[in-house]
């Protein structure tokens, strides 16, 4: 049996720590001047809300606050810095469980030779990975998680970690 978890994370890019991003460089043996490139990159960065409503006959703007967490998205370094983060996130998996890590779209793949090894096996790589996201300060989406079997069996819901999760049957 084979199946894949297709999973979503809120807001993923927005919840890097940076601090941890930086012990996770060093874990790497990034060190040098392309560790300074990457955490230049990060440091002195601020952030601020302005509000301009004609409707609300509002506008008004926010003090201006150090950014601590999130990395910069829309840029050509911008993903290299989230790939850093989630290196490690295999270190996690069990061992008939691959990964498939693309940005912030993370899915892995998981086999078994009978249902119920494969039900274990697909529960406890769910708990460690879940485990691992909350460690790295990253906050799954769990309605927006999917799990696809791949098989010839019809089945509507598998039980991911006490979870109902809804099967993929067709794709758009």
């Amino acid at each position: 049996m084979v199946g894949s978890i297709f999973f979503d994370l809120a807001k993923a890019f927005d919840s890097v720590n940076h601090s941890l991003l930086i012990n996770k460089l060093l874990y790497y043996g990034i060190t040098g001047k392309a560790k300074f490139l990457i955490e230049s990159y990060l440091a002195n960065r601020f952030q601020r809300v302005q509000l301009d409503s004609t409707i609300l006959k509002v506008k008004t703007t926010s003090a201006w606050s150090k950014v601590n967490h999130g990395v910069p998205q829309g840029s050509v370094l911008g993903s290299l810095p989230f790939l850093l983060y989630i290196n490690d996130l295999p270190n996690a998996l069990t061992h008939n469980a691959t990964p498939i890590l693309c940005a912030d779209d993370t899915s892995i793949i998981i086999s078994g030779q009978n249902v119920l090894r494969f039900q274990e096996d697909l529960n406890a790589t769910f708990g460690n990975i879940s485990n691992w996201f909350q460690a790295n300060s990253l906050s799954l989406n769990i309605s927006k998680t999917h799990f696809m079997q791949f098989s010839s069996k019809n089945t509507n819901y598998y039980y991911i970690y006490m979870y109902p999760m809804k099967i993929i049957v067709f794709l758009k």
